[in-house]
């Protein structure tokens, strides 16, 4: 019953006390738990509705109670100010609300997708024929009840209950009558066996002789009779709620409960509507207040008291209903977790994925299978299942969790909160707490969690890999669901599709495959897709859906899937990082991101603006795209953060979001022709038309779009001409991107772009003309690498003071000339500068140019300028660039062709990867005992080539500590002159993070680690017999881990040593050996100084 509050309410007040601040307080303390609760609850449905769900008549019941209640704190607030709220009113709707607290909703809301299946007719007309029985059973009582009210007499808890379970029935036969007025093909499909069953039950329920309390049992009753009932029903009560709380606990791990405790649960609960009744009788203060038939109620409390229960209160073993568990890697997942829950190193299990990749199908089967294994084996231990939904709070959370618990709370001392959770579980020994769709991080102390005590273990599943590792602990585990295989998918595929004997028509099948793998592994898509497609039983139908396949999977893939990744979309709250997903979809499908391209549009679009500098922006855009990788949003595509790829369902729901915002992308669909007139429209702000094959832009108009700021036509190979108008009517354009098009001539409209801040050409090699850009004066990036016939520079560039990007690369325009007016460049590739021009740069940052000769590289190195610089690639020589592998821009030197005096070599502190090749003069690496020689940044050394090379360091000079500490890889090939490479001290005090050592073509090399000079030659120890390998082929030795990449080629033999960890104690060494080593005698020689003999073993590898 809602409370109705007059529109008047002046007279009351007269006659009622006013509500206090305290009780309404309290009210609005109760109302923020409800509100919650239904809040929760309403995420739960949604979430269940896409799956194709159907919501339960007694939820909608509780939910429009809700809403009255919503309704009716409202009318009062609108009146607190003036002081006229009776008490009487907000104790009702507070009292309400308890009730809708209290009240057991059905553990599951929603009719499940699992639940439905076509109904034929009788079915249907057997359920409305039983219904149409029921409620005039229900009617016949209702005059019953209304004659008994006119003399006074008070309806019966049992009749109140039978009568709220009819309501429930009507809204759900209601539910599938409007499915079958719908007439969709899913109209048959609603649960109609599940009501038949409910609406019999109340048919053949018998009520009691007398439905009310007669008047004739009115008499007054003594005070002792009144405590004695309520002393003997707190005592049912008690019983009653252990009884339940066993129960439930039991159904958490796959049991079900007695058709014999079921009934008497349920006559509990009318004990208790009864003895409500009478309470209210008390509390109203009448006449007839004491003489409701208490003693009639005793006897009832007393016999359920006396009631034996069985000793088993639920059936055993009863199935789960569970997703299907599809794909190799999910079963591989499902067992490790449930290992790792046997560990008792492990506490914590954190599982992330995409949305709608399975990860609550996985918990589901783990659920079931530790079910299982508690009620076959002897082990004792319980399971709970929360569903999280986004912005839960810390109280709300527990709230969930004191439910699954029945703990009774309040949900305002969040701290006596987590203590009464940590006893609970304490108290329960090996429970497992499985907290599904978890959004955000938490402190688990806080909710009252007591992991790694007791037995307790918490899984838990997310969307984003970072809420794993921030609740992450030294006994933790983090596990990836990654998308399912083709051959999986098809399999998912088909056992969703059913027995169709159609997929055995000749070209069907193959049709089929291609949508199945169209889902890209995702199980959502591919379940929703396939059981759209059932209705296809006949050949002509296939292939009417064959031939309206594309817009068939996009109807599927707009309504039940697109809505559950656009959910991981709008929660993001981070609205920088909303723009930098968006800009992901701006590539083709399955296509491979590189973070340094994608961060590089983020800076030029201004979504890293307000960060201090450019390698600043950087810096932050390399997290955001891990971030974007660990909330699932971009898939890794290597294990080092440096690329990704997009899922093709997730770019279509940005492809979607986009396209309200004013985007237009269509990268990568083979296009010929850029759109048609009517989708250059002024509100387009956003276009990426790369990697497509558009031949020109024809002279047919200008699209008006002032609007338009970024424009992408890069990677369309055959672009050769461009209109001069279509620039025209584009004021607003501030990046435009024509890399790697085959252009010509840029038009002369581009001059009058003045808000343009990136000019990208790179990669046009035919471009020979770029007009004046003397009126881009915001122009801050501007790009010509390898325009190898544009012999002119642009005219005003000397005048681009904002401009802080230049890469000009392989042009032969005159950059050189330019450079003093570019004061402000942060970042500069170029060929071949003067190195005057560079030490006026005073802004420079980043660097990557080719120096013509040591002296000048000297030169510079030494300048201040060059200590301003964060980041740099540079090449030393004459003639041509040092052809290597590394990313750019890490703090790379290498000199190729140089000739260098004694100990002219000048490596910078700094440097992170340095290469020497084909070069003389060069004796040693180091060849002082200076601070700054120390190489302690360095993680990569190439050494190829050196004619005059005898080792890493001069004999006599002491390495300072902290050399060569860092480096992680090293390779020497072809340096005759080098015959020990590292003495034992190097090895011991300074190697102790090589990775990898790979050394060929040294033909007088006769020791890898050598001992000092007075070490013994002795050779006592095991020996590889490699006999001429080392001429033909080459030797990889390792310990701990194979090295995989090196398994597939011929002509390699691997060998498998563990003392090799005595030398190089990182996990997963690797010493290559390659042809052309005819003197080595050996890897390892003699002891550590100090050691005693025996105390490491040996590791010889010699010639035969």
């Amino acid at each position: 019953m809602s409370v109705i509050v007059p529109p008047r309410v002046s007279g009351v007040a007269r006659h009622q006390n006013i509500a206090t601040d305290e009780e309404l307080e309290k009210m609005r303390s109760k109302a923020d738990l409800l509100f919650a609760k239904a809040g929760d609850k309403t995420v739960e449905v949604e979430k269940a509705e896409l799956n194709g769900c159907k919501l339960k008549g007694e939820v909608q019941i509780w939910f429009q109670k809700v809403e009255n209640v919503k309704a009716d704190k409202q009318r009062i607030e609108d009146q607190v100010s003036s002081r006229t709220v009776p008490n009487v009113w907000v104790a009702k709707i507070t009292k309400e609300m308890d009730e809708l607290l209290q009240h057991s909703l059905p553990r599951e809301l929603t009719f499940s997708g699992d639940a439905l299946s076509n109904v034929p007719d009788e079915e249907l007309e057997k359920m409305r024929s039983k219904a149409d029985l029921l409620f005039a059973k229900a009617g016949d009582i209702t005059g019953e009840v209304q004659k008994a009210d006119l003399n006074g007499c008070k309806l019966k808890g049992e009749v109140q209950i039978w009568f709220q379970k009819v309501e429930n029935v009507k809204a759900e036969k209601q539910c599938i009558e409007d499915q079958v007025r719908g007439g969709a093909s899913s109209s048959r499909t609603a649960p109609v066996a599940e009501i038949t069953k409910e609406i019999d039950e109340l048919l053949q329920h018998s009520l009691p002789r007398e439905l009310t309390f007669s008047g004739d049992a009115l008499s007054n009753v003594p005070d002792e009779e009144l405590e004695k009932m309520r002393s003997k029903a707190e005592a049912l009560f008690t019983r009653a709620g252990d009884i339940k709380v066993e129960v439930e606990n039991a159904e958490l791990n796959g049991c079900e409960r007695k058709t014999e405790v079921e009934n008497w649960l349920q006559k509990v609960e009318n004990v208790k509507a009864e003895k409500q009744c009478i309470e209210e009788q008390v509390r109203g203060g009448a006449s007839s207040s004491r003489t409701a038939p208490v003693a009639e109620i005793t006897k009832e409390i007393d016999e359920l008291l006396q009631h034996s229960l069985p000793r088993e209160l639920t059936f055993s073993n009863v199935p789960f209903v569970t997703g299907s568990l599809k794909g190799h890697l999910f079963e591989e997942n499902r067992k490790l977790i449930l290992s790792l829950l046997d560990d008792d190193d492990v506490a914590t299990i954190g599982i992330h994925g995409a949305g709608g990749i399975g990860k609550t199908t996985l918990v589901t089967h783990v659920q079931k299978g530790l079910c299982e294994k508690f009620n076959n084996d002897r082990c004792s231990g319980n399971v709970y299942f929360v569903t999280v939904s986004h912005g839960l709070t810390v109280s709300g959370l527990q709230l969930k969790i004191a439910k699954k618990l029945d703990l009774e709370i309040d949900g305002e001392d969040v701290m006596k909160t987590a203590a009464m959770i940590h006893r609970a579980f304490m108290k329960r020994n090996n429970s497992v707490l499985i907290l599904d769709d978890l959004w955000e991080s938490f402190r688990p102390s806080d909710v009252g969690l007591p992991v790694g005590k007791g037995g307790f273990k918490l899984l838990l599943t997310t969307r984003n890999k970072r809420v794993c590792h921030e609740i992450n602990n030294e006994k933790s585990r983090i596990i990836e669901v990654k998308c399912l295989c083709d051959y999986e998918s098809w399999d998912l595929f088909r056992e969703k599709l059913g027995d169709s004997a159609i997929l055995s028509q000749a070209g069907v099948i193959n049709i089929a495959r291609k949508v199945a793998k169209k889902c890209s592994g995702l199980p959502l898509a591919l379940e929703h897709i396939a059981i759209s497609m059932r209705a296809a039983d006949t050949v002509e139908d296939w292939r009417t859906v064959l031939a309206d396949m594309r817009s068939m999977m996009h109807d599927v893939v707009e309504d039940k899937v697109l809505p559950l990744l656009r959910y991981s979309y709008d929660r993001l709250r981070d609205q920088r990082l909303k723009g930098c997903f968006l800009y992901c979809s701006f590539f083709p499908e399955d296509h491979v991101i590189y973070r340094t391209e994608l961060v590089g549009i983020w800076i030029r679009e201004g979504l890293l603006d307000g960060i201090e500098n450019r390698e600043r922006q950087r810096d932050k855009g390399f997290t955001i795209f891990k971030e974007l990788i660990n909330l699932s949003l971009l898939k890794a595509d290597d294990n080092e953060y440096r690329s990704a790829k997009m899922h093709d369902l997730v770019r279509e729901m940005a492809v979607k979001v986009g396209k309200e915002k004013g985007f237009l992308i269509r990268a990568g669909e083979k296009m010929q022709d850029i759109p048609g007139e009517r989708e250059w429209n002024e509100d387009l702000c956003k276009v990426s038309l790369m990697y497509n094959d558009i031949g020109s832009i024809s002279p047919d108009g200008a699209p008006r779009c002032p609007n338009l700021s970024t424009l992408l036509l890069n990677w369309n190979g055959s672009l050769t001409s461009i209109s001069s108008l279509f620039f025209s009517l584009m004021d607003g354009l501030c990046v435009l991107d024509l890399r790697w098009t085959a252009i010509e001539k840029l038009p002369d409209s581009v001059s009058n772009l003045k808000n343009l801040t990136a000019l990208l050409l790179n990669g046009c090699l035919r471009l020979n003309y770029v007009p004046s850009v003397s009126m881009l004066g915001k122009l801050r990036e501007m790009g010509i690498r390898h325009c190898e016939k544009l012999r002119d520079l642009p005219h005003g560039m000397e005048g681009l003071v904002n401009l802080k990007v230049l890469d000009s690369v392989r042009c032969p325009a005159p950059v050189r000339g330019i450079l003093s007016g570019l004061s402000h460049l942060e970042e500069l590739t170029l060929s071949v500068p003067k190195v005057q021009d560079l030490m006026k740069l005073m802004h420079l940052k980043r660097l990557r140019c080719r120096i013509r000769n040591v002296s000048e590289f000297n030169e510079y190195v030494m300048s201040q300028c060059f200590a301003s610089l964060h980041q740099y690639d540079l090449t030393v020589g004459p003639h041509r660039w040092y052809e290597n592998s590394w990313e750019r821009w890490e703090r790379c030197v290498a000199f190729v062709e140089c000739r260098f005096e004694e100990d002219s070599l000048i490596v910078p502190g700094n440097v992170g990867k340095l290469g020497l090749e084909m070069c003389s003069g060069v004796e040693y690496l180091v060849s002082s005992a200076s601070p700054d020689s120390t190489l302690g940044e360095l993680v990569e050394l190439h050494l190829s080539g050196l004619e005059n090379f005898k080792g890493l360091v001069k004999p006599g000079v002491a390495l300072p500590p902290g050399s060569l500490s860092n480096l992680k890889e090293m390779r020497i090939e072809g340096c005759d002159g080098i015959k020990k490479l590292f003495t034992w001290s190097m090895v011991r005090g300074n190697l102790q993070n090589l990775e990898s050592l790979q050394i060929l073509e040294c033909r007088h090399l006769e020791e890898v680690i050598g001992g000092s000079d007075s070490d013994n030659d002795d050779d006592d120890g095991d020996e590889y017999q490699i006999k001429d390998e080392l001429a033909t082929g080459s030797v990889v030795i390792y310990h701990d881990e194979a090295p995989r990449w090196m398994g597939d080629m011929l002509g390699v033999r691997l060998i498998k040593d563990e003392r090799l960890s005595i030398f190089f104690p990182y996990k997963a060494f690797i010493l290559g050996l390659g042809k052309g080593l005819p003197n080595l005698k050996r890897v390892v020689r003699g002891r550590q100084n100090g050691r005693e003999k025996g105390d490491t073993e040996k590791l010889v590898i010699s010639k035969a």
